[in-house]
């Protein structure tokens, strides 16, 4: 089993989605590398809107524009619009809003802010001003799912369980000068939320860059299940019409 890899955002995505459907990829798992998903790191947003971050996230026009065209069926719970837009600005808000279940899970869940306890020590220097890389510098780990909430619910035998996390966890992995954001999802639904959920978990390695000063490195996403939300051949011809020949699927590694 391979990994899938793009520089942008939307190559690895579509890559990704073009592997599965012609089943190069396993559909249970599979793991993308985006390599350059921030394009600078010298401006601040605070804003939640994707529109406002496309100059600093490498989104890759041709399929952010493809995808924010296409209208689902069902309409974003965060937004409550149908556009593809509408679905990533969803993924944004479940990340960065202060009622956005990741975020809650980031901050609250276990009593203290994990992501201000990762800032806090990839920020710490030496009396010479150099990074303190150590051993629990590859621990910098931000666990989300909660035993005694999701695994909890998940348990149940019926009705089927809402709400459980799908993002269990972020792993921010400094190598030298540059900072790699490591995600696994226990589940993603590749049509409506995966290509969102890239683009804010770009922005918040942009984010905790910015604080701790180390350079944007690499996205790598692990789905440990691929499934769709209804749309998983109607966008994929909407994407490819959009962008015409301008990806090639290649699989970066036949066996890892």
């Amino acid at each position: 089993m391979g990994y899938i890899e793009g520089e942008s955002i939307g190559e690895a995505y579509f890559k990704a989605y073009r592997a599965i459907l012609e089943a190069k990829s396993p559909h249970w798992y599979l793991m993308i590398h985006i390599s350059q998903p921030i394009l600078v790191n010298s401006i601040k947003i605070s804003s939640l809107d994707v529109n406002d971050w496309r100059k600093v996230i490498n989104v890759d026009d041709r399929v952010y524009e493809a995808f924010v065209s296409f209208k689902f069926s069902k309409k974003d719970g965060w937004t409550g619009g149908y556009s593809g837009e509408d679905w990533i600005n969803g993924r944004i808000q479940d990340l960065f809003n202060e009622q956005g279940y990741y975020k809650r899970g980031l901050s609250e869940e276990f009593s203290f802010d994990q992501l201000l306890e990762v800032e806090k020590r990839l920020s710490a220097r030496d009396k010479n001003g150099k990074r303190m890389h150590g051993g629990s510098t590859n621990a910098m780990v931000c666990i989300l799912f909660s035993p005694t909430k999701d695994l909890k619910a998940a348990c149940r035998p019926c009705p089927r369980a809402e709400g459980v996390k799908s993002l269990t966890q972020i792993d921010f992995k400094p190598i030298r000068d540059k900072l790699n954001l490591m995600a696994v999802f226990r589940s993603q639904f590749f049509d409506t939320k995966t290509y969102g959920n890239f683009i804010a978990l770009a922005i918040l390695l942009y984010k905790v860059c910015q604080v701790t000063g180390y350079k944007p490195g690499a996205v790598v996403s692990t789905a440990n299940k691929v499934t769709f939300d209804a749309h998983r051949n109607d966008l994929y011809k909407h994407l490819r019409a959009g962008i015409g020949g301008h990806f090639t699927y290649q699989q970066s590694l036949e066996d890892i």
